[in-house]
Parts: C-alpha cells; structure tokens; sequence
C-alpha cells in the first residue's frame, strides 16, 4: 500500500510538471495555430494573434492575447468583424473538480466590434454558409420544464470586464450606420446566491448613457424561477427604470413597474433620429408611468399614467405578438387637449376682398352669369387661394400592425375650433386606417361619423360622412374659418371623398354632397328687407352697415362638390318678412363665393303684423368675393327683367311707396349737398352696387362703359331726381 501511495504521488507530480512545463515546452506559434485552426472550423472566418500570447493550465487556466482579430464576411465594409487590443481569460481549474465554475478573470481592452448587414440581408454575425445560418432546435434534455440542466452546481465570476469598447452598425441597404463609443461594462457576482450587478456606460451621439442592473437571485432564475431585478438607464436626453420580477420559466417574462421620463422631447429626437421640424412650443417634456407584463409572445401596459407637456392621460395597450403582425389593442383617456402648441403658425396672406370674381361676371348679371368653368380659378388673384397650405401632409406609416384602438377626449382646441366631449375608435388593418366618431360634441351640437384613411402610391386617400345635430352656426364659422355671416341653430349631414399630398390638394380634389339646415338664425351684414322696402337706401346708408341683419326661421338646402367647387340650386330662406330662393357656387380651393338670391316679399313689408301690403316684385341680390369678406349687391338688371315680366305690379308698389319715394328725393338732393355735387354721390352709389374706386362717368370713360356700376347710379340718380 505504501508502494501504491508513492507511485501515485510520483504520477500526480509528473502531472503537474508536465502541465505547468508544457506551455514552455510547446511553441506558442502552435497554440496560435491550433486556436485559429479551432475557430475557423467552428465559424468558417479566420482568427488571427498578432501579438504575444500567454497560456498556462496550471493553477488556473489562463490565457492572454495581444492584437487579436478576427476576420469580417466576405464583402463587408470593414477587414475585421472584431479587434482586441488585449485579451484576458483566467478559469480556476480545482473548482472544476467539485462541478463549480469560478472565472477569476475575463477582460477585453480595447474591442472594436463592427456588425453590418448586407444589401442581400445577411447579417455578418451569420457564421458559415448561408444554409447553415437556420437555427437548430435546442436540445429539450430530460429535465422537467423550467428546471436547469446546467452541469454545474455553482458559477463565480470574478474581474469581468469591458474597457473602452467601440460598436459600429452599418445596414448597407438603407445605408443607415450607428456607433457607439467609450463602452465601458463589470460585472459581479460572487456565487449564484448573491446578487448580479452590472454596471456600465457608452457613449452615443455625444451623450453619455449610463445602466445598471441587479438581479437579487440568478440562481432562481436560473434554475427557471424568478427573481426581484431593477434597471436604470440614465442619459440626459431621457431616463427610464424598471423594478418588478424576472422569471425564466417555460415561457420567459418580466413583471413590475416602469418609469420614463423625457426632459425635452425635441432633444431625444434629435439625438435618436432627426430634429424635429416644429415651429410651435410643444413637445416638450413627456413623462410616462405604469405597469409592465412582458413576454416574447405578449406585452401589456395597464394603469398607465401619461404626461405631455399639459396634457395628461391615463389608459392601457396590449400588444399580441405571436402572429404574422402584431396585434395591439388599447384605451387612452384625455382631459382637456389644446394641440395648438402643436401645430404650425397659421397659414398667412389671407384672401383679400374686392378682388374681380372668377369669370369676370359684373354684379349686374343675371343668374345665368354666376357660373363658370373650373379654369376660371386660375383667374383668382393670387392672394385669394394662399388660404390653404401646400406643405406635404406628414402621415406616420399605416400597417406592419392590426390596431384597434379607442380615444376619448373631455375636450379639443385646434386653433380658435373647440370640441368638447369626444370618443373616438381606430381601426388600422393592411393600410387602412378608419376612424369612427361614436361621439363628438360641437359648439352645441351633437353628432356622429366615420373616417377612413388608405395611403396608396404614398397618396393619402380620405372618404368621410358626418351627421351633425344642434350647432350653434356663428361660432363655429368664426372659429373654423373666420365667417361671421351667418347666425342660427345648424343640422348637417354630408358625404365626401378626396385624396392629395397636402391640404391644397385634398381641398381641390374634394367630391361629395350633403345637405344643411339653419333655424331661427339670421345673415349678418345684409338686410335683404330692407332691399325689399327700399334698394337704394339699403345700399347708400354706410352707417347702418354693421346693423345690418336679415332674420330667418329657417334657411337650408343641399349641395353637391365636384373637384373643390361646392354648388347648390335649391338654396330656401323663411323670414317674416320675405322669401328667399338662391343658388350660385363656391370655389374652396379659391375661397371665394358667387352667389344669387332671389328675395320676394311677403304680405307686408313692416315686419309681422304691418299695415301696408307689397307688391311681388323680385329685387335680386349678388354675394360675390373672398368668403372672408364677400360683398353684397343689387342686381339692378334683376329688378328691370322681373318689371317688364310683370308690369303692373311695378305700378301698384310705385303707388303704395309714393311717399317713400318722395322722401328719397329729399334725401338724395340732401346728400348731394352734403357730398358737394352728384359726381361724388355717383362716385359712392357706384360703389355700393358693386364697383371699385373708379372716377366719376365722364371723366376718360369709354363707350364701352355703358353697364359699369358708377353709370348705372348717374341713370339712377337722373331718373329719381329727375335730371
């Protein structure tokens, strides 16, 4: 037995000799050799030790390498997919023996990674040939599910480290590249009972980013259970936390609670993609809190409390994503949004009035002289169509998901529009987005629709219905568009379609019909009883413009837009005092209007309940001009044409407004006096029927001035005054 003892000793001592003599022994241009050869085979590129290495298997397993490279794919931009200045790998050997694994050190200096994917779309992180890239069924071994096979009863990791480290993606497809400098990373970790942390930091577009990571208890998750973890990611552009479990069971996922907060919003985007092109004073800080439950096949959000500049908003989503899209379906909660901070400043150069209208039509024609081709557009001063924008309207990309989404909203400002209680579903499925309103409230009104959105070619595609009840019509106009013609209680329902790259286009390809009702309103800026009662003083007495007001019961008709011109023919206005039939157009893509009404007074001309009885003498009315300040006036060759078609009509009403007419003598030989002679009181009747600043008849007219405004007032004022 003593003999046995000695010749093991003897054999363990020529063991160990020969291991710790064997590296001097062996020539190291054998191991680099004998390495290399073992990775090529393994990944087909080539490994290569430029400079000194150190290899020793006992006490530990240790190896240092100088100047290591290991090479790229064929075609790739850069030589080497990796370069390490130094490499460092120290493994206990004795705790090997009692199945513990215990690296005392793993260090890489220096490591420059580059990582690109080819224009075919191989990644160079693909080893061998391209069939070979598939990957292998794990094995399942014979373990229960969630349990460890791992051959070894306790890890140890000692000096792990990553010194000043560089990343590089380059994508030669879409030519994108990223890199990372100043990577820095240690980890620790004891034994498996204690916990992992990690440290580390990069640096990436100028901003330094830092993490840190605990896992509390590795050995549970690693034997498929679960354990408490905490992450934060700190950089000034942005924070984010994470606290909660990770569990590595049959089906991986992590629980808990996470925290995002955003200093400035522009700021992020500017350093994570491009600076956002914004004019307005939003998008500035952005905070988000709430519960995680993650997994590769299924991530929630609930209880999420959401913070954008002002806004705030609660909700949740669940994204599926096992199948061929993800599938998201989710809820968001508003109070009150303003989202002019959002938006750009409001498009300048506004329509000016007095402008010629589209087709060069006079105010004295008739309603056969209120159409026009679509060509007489480009007719319209320039001025009058810079209301719409020409900047390409910025859609996020519509599919690679199925969406099913709800919004509701206390209330929305967008520029002076206000909504109020809104809820609002979307729908995204292949490319097609639809909205339907369930609800909307609208300055007094209450209403319902759907929109759908379907880009095609890169040529967003819009199809809308609406039905609106109880809208208080002045507001509304003043707010949406500046109109503060028209007063009264709308009803609307309306069908339209359109398509184009900005809000110019889908105005001018505009298509549709729809109907509206106005009750117990009035138009303002015109008093078309007045006309009735007495044409020439509604127009000359400037000082009752503002008080000017024709009250309805009811006003309303339907309409038809084709290629942006809204037309309408059957156009009936209810007053007390009158009648109104209209019809003319309105070029939108212009914003610009040409009008006729048709006013016939009714039974009396004081007002309900008069004495004094009137005649049916039609005395038409011209609404012409940019819609933001339209001009309104006779058509005098109306008034002629519905004489000679009823003539004595035009003699009774001469007779019943006798005094009226001797009082507008009086008034006009009065107003010639005060205007210092008839010329400058032609001047100014001119105007009112509808001409521009022109000098008085005579003075270098023509022979074709026969139909001008400022000739038809001096035929006027001679035939009245008896000159």
């Amino acid at each position: 037995m003593r003999k046995l003892a000695v010749i093991v000793l003897v054999v363990v001592v020529v063991l160990i000799g020969a291991a710790l003599a064997l590296p001097f022994v062996i020539p190291t241009e054998t191991y680099k050799q004998q390495l290399a050869a073992q990775v090529e085979r393994a990944t087909g590129r080539r490994l290569d030790i430029r400079g000194p290495l150190h290899f020793s298997l006992l006490p530990a397993v240790a190896l240092k390498a100088e100047d290591v490279r290991f090479a790229n794919a064929p075609g790739a931009v850069e030589p080497d997919m990796a370069k390490l200045k130094t490499l460092e790998v120290e493994l206990k050997v004795w705790p090997l023996i009692h199945g513990s694994v215990e690296v005392a050190r793993f260090v890489l200096v220096e490591p420059e990674i580059h990582l690109e994917v080819a224009k075919d779309g191989r990644p160079n992180w693909q080893f061998g040939p391209p069939s070979a890239g598939k990957a292998k069924p794990a094995p399942t071994g014979g373990g229960a599910p969630g349990t460890s096979n791992l051959p070894v009863t306790e890890i140890k990791l000692g000096d792990i480290r990553i010194e000043n480290g560089s990343l590089t993606y380059v994508d030669a497809g879409s030519g994108a590249r990223q890199d990372i400098r100043s990577l820095n990373l240690a980890i620790q970790l004891p034994d498996l009972n204690s916990p992992l942390q990690a440290n580390g930091s990069l640096d990436y577009r100028a901003q330094t980013v830092k993490v840190n990571l605990k896992l509390d208890q590795p050995l549970q998750v690693i034997q498929g259970g679960r354990s408490p973890i905490r992450l934060a990611v700190d950089s000034n552009p942005a924070r984010f936390g994470f606290e909660g479990q990770l569990s590595s069971g049959a089906e991986p996922s992590a629980v808990g609670g996470l925290d995002l907060s955003v200093p400035s919003i522009r700021q992020l985007a500017g350093w994570l993609a491009e600076p956002l092109n914004i004019q307005g004073e939003g998008l500035r800080t952005l905070t988000i809190k709430g519960k995680l439950d993650g997994s590769p096949q299924r991530v929630t959000l609930s209880d999420v409390a959401i913070g954008l500049d002002q806004i705030a908003a609660k909700g949740e989503l669940t994204a599926e994503l096992g199948g061929r899209v993800p599938k998201v379906n989710g809820r968001l909660d508003l109070g009150a949004v303003d989202l002019n901070p959002y938006l750009p400043p409001a498009a300048g150069g506004q329509p000016a009035g007095g402008g010629a209208p589209p087709g060069g039509a006079q105010a004295g024609g008739g309603q056969g002289r209120t159409g026009g081709a679509p060509a007489e557009r480009q007719q319209t001063s320039g001025a009058a169509a810079k209301g719409w924008s020409d900047e390409p309207i910025a859609l996020p990309p519509l599919g690679g998901a199925d969406v099913v989404f709800e919004l509701a909203l206390d209330s929305l400002r967008v520029r002076k529009l206000e909504l109020g209680r809104t809820m609002l579903g979307l729908t995204l499925q292949g490319g097609t987005l639809e909205a339907a309103l369930k609800q909307f409230a609208l300055y007094g009104g209450q209403g319902s629709g759907t929109l759908r959105v379907a880009v095609e070619n890169g040529v967003p595609k819009v199809r809308q219905q609406f039905k609106l009840d109880g809208l208080q019509a002045l507001p509304f106009l003043s707010a949406a568009a500046d109109f503060k013609r028209l007063e009264g209680t709308a009803s609307t329902e309306f069908a339209l379609t359109s398509s184009g790259r900005s809000e110019r286009q889908l105005v001018q390809n505009l298509n549709g019909e729809g109907k509206i009702t106005f009750k117990d309103g009035a138009i303002v800026g015109i008093n078309i009883a007045a006309m009735v009662r007495n044409a020439a003083d509604a127009f000359l007495n400037a000082e009752a413009a503002e008080a000017r007001k024709t009250d309805f019961a009811e006003l309303g008709g339907s309409f038809k837009i084709k290629q942006g011109i809204l037309t309408n023919d059957d156009l009936s206005l209810q007053a007390p005092v009158l009648r109104v039939q209209g019809s003319g157009r309105v070029d939108l893509p212009a914003r610009t209007i040409d009008y006729r009404l048709e006013p016939k007074a009714a039974p009396t001309l004081e007002g309900q309940g008069g004495k004094q009885q009137a005649a049916s003498l039609l005395v038409p009315v011209i609404i012409r001009g940019p819609w933001e300040d339209p001009k309104f006036t006779p058509d005098l060759s109306g008034v002629v044409e519905s004489a000679l078609k009823n003539p004595e009509a035009v003699q009774q009403q001469l007779q019943q407004l006798d005094d009226q007419a001797k009082d507008l003598k009086r008034a006009l030989k009065d107003a010639v006096k005060k205007k210092g002679g008839a010329d400058s009181l032609v001047e100014d009747l001119g105007k009112a029927l509808g001409g521009e600043q022109q000098p008085p008849a005579g003075e270098g007219a023509t022979n074709d001035q026969g139909n001008k405004p400022e000739e038809q007032a001096q035929k006027l004022l001679k035939g009245l005054l008896g000159k």
